[in-house]
């Protein structure tokens, strides 16, 4: 039976989906395939390049604030333009360039056909709105004419471009396509890793739970809370596709929290094994 794992975007919440892995791995069950988006492309690529969950959760933890690199000459251009001229100028705040090596260090320069398992990882053309999806293996079937498909790129550059955070990362430019992070149109590719063979689908949502998120009072946190209440109504249809969904209870964690990987990656491990019945029920009915 070929199970597929799909991984959402949810910033510093995707620690998650390392919890999730740990739990599947510890119960013998291990996906064939996996599709991320944003801060799940982090974990699908590492996962599907040949990394542990514990290896995983190890390079989480080396994600830290010194890898944002803040555009300074970028913004202060940019506010000077937009005083004189009235046009800003940046695209970005964050350049993603120093991420973009630590990912590349993280998978030694890998292109996505060394994927020790079929790997799906979607970003956004914001020029077209066109879905792009990096993927290890071609695809003999598309989807509709606004999907394009990638695949002779690095592991890195498929990361950097599907965590690009429209107005808070530069976009990640390839062949002409102005690349922004994937779950602005797609944040849970169940579509693709059906498409790619999966015949049983278990995706990890880690999207806006309708709770209130306190501490939503700066630039930074305003925008992210916008965009995730953007993707909890687009997140819908995938949700209702999937067979079975895990949705890990985080409280009180900002975006940019990184101080509390441990914290949330037990928080993704206790989610899937309470779904775990469900899980082996699933299993067990298609033997």
């Amino acid at each position: 039976m070929t199970l597929g794992l799909v991984l959402s975007g949810g910033g510093v919440r995707g620690a998650a989906h390392i919890g999730v892995l740990k739990a599947l791995h510890e119960a013998k069950i291990k996906p064939a395939m996996v599709s991320g988006t944003s801060a799940g492309s982090i974990v699908a690529g590492l996962y599907a390049y040949g990394y542990s969950p514990e290896e995983i959760k190890i390079c989480a933890k080396e994600i830290s604030s010194r890898y944002f690199d803040i555009d300074y000459s970028g913004i202060l251009a940019s506010l000077v333009n937009l005083f004189f001229h009235g046009t800003p100028t940046i695209s970005g705040l964050i350049k993603g360039d120093h991420l973009e090596y630590l990912f590349n260090k993280f998978t030694k320069g890998a292109y996505l056909k060394d994927a020790k398992i079929p790997l799906a990882i979607t970003a956004v053309d914001i020029n077209n709105a066109h879905i792009v999806t990096f993927c290890s293996h071609p695809l003999r079937t598309l989807l509709t004419n606004d999907y394009v498909y990638l695949y002779n790129y690095r592991f890195s550059e498929a990361i950097r471009a599907s965590i690009a955070i429209p107005g808070i990362f530069k976009p990640k430019i390839i062949n002409n396509m102005r690349l922004v992070d994937g779950g602005i149109r797609d944040n849970l590719p169940v579509d693709i890793i059906r498409l790619m063979g999966a015949k049983k689908v278990i995706a990890v949502n880690l999207g806006y739970s309708g709770t209130p998120v306190p501490g939503v009072d700066n630039i930074i946190e305003i925008a992210l809370q916008s965009i995730d209440l953007m993707i909890y109504q687009i997140t819908r249809p995938s949700l209702a596709t999937a067979d079975i969904i895990i949705s890990p209870e985080i409280e009180n964690v900002k975006h940019k929290d990184l101080s509390k990987i441990d914290y949330i990656v037990d928080c993704g491990y206790k989610a899937t094994q309470e779904a775990m019945p469900r899980i082996k029920q699933m299993l067990l009915n298609y033997y």
